[in-house]
Formats: C-alpha cells, sequence, structure tokens
C-alpha cells in the first residue's frame, strides 16, 4: 500500500502541473493573409491569431511575443496586431513586441511562459 502511494503521488503531481515552462507554441501569419480586410468579424477566424489565444487562455503564466519585420511596415502591423489581440481579450501586459523577423512577410507569434518570454 505504502508503494502504491509513493508511485501514484508523483504520478498525480506530474499530470496536474502546470504546462512546462518549455512549451512553447510558434505560429506564423504571412502578410497575404494579413492583406485580407480585418474586422471585429473575421480577426478571430485568422488561423495563427486564433491559435495563438487559444493556447494563451489555456496555459498558465503565458504571454504572446510578437517577433515582426524590422522595418516601419513591420513595425505598423505588430502595432495593429497588438491591439486586435487586445480586443479580442488579450490584456496588454501580455503581449512583447520584439523587431527582427526574419522573413519581411511573415510575423511570428510565440505564446510560452511570461518570465522566458520577456527575457
Amino acid at each position: 500500500m505504502l508503494l502504491r502511494k509513493l508511485i501514484l503521488i508523483p504520478l498525480l503531481l506530474l499530470v496536474l502541473s502546470p504546462v512546462s515552462a518549455n512549451s512553447l507554441r510558434i505560429f506564423s501569419l504571412g502578410a497575404d493573409e494579413w492583406a485580407r480586410p480585418r474586422s471585429g468579424a473575421v480577426m478571430p477566424n485568422f488561423g495563427a491569431l486564433r491559435s495563438a489565444i487559444d493556447y494563451w487562455e489555456k496555459a498558465a503564466n503565458t504571454a504572446i511575443l510578437i517577433r515582426y519585420p524590422g522595418e516601419d511596415s513591420g513595425e505598423i502591423w505588430a502595432s495593429e496586431l497588438r491591439d486586435w489581440f487586445i480586443s479580442l481579450g488579450v490584456p496588454s501586459d501580455y503581449i512583447i513586441l520584439v523587431s527582427g523577423s526574419q522573413d519581411a512577410d511573415e510575423i511570428t507569434l510565440v505564446v510560452g511562459n511570461r518570465k522566458e518570454l520577456k527575457q
């Protein structure tokens, strides 16, 4: 009986523990998709945006990092995307903007542990 408890307790802790700090999810939003008309009815249907929000809602203590192309148009794109995240319920302090995407036609969304993403 004692052996069963010694095995069961660590298993329960493992199953009930929050999402691991190493569980990052990466989503991409291309310029072609972004070029489509945007409205409050359409934005929740953008695949990368919806997937990022869904994962953010399920995981504990997570944030969304928006890595965007470094030029002015990339910064404008990222700022508008941040505003859409906020309008869809993500608090602004859970959104991190980072310049330097390697692809000029794509924004990368990284959802993961808030402390790790802020480093």
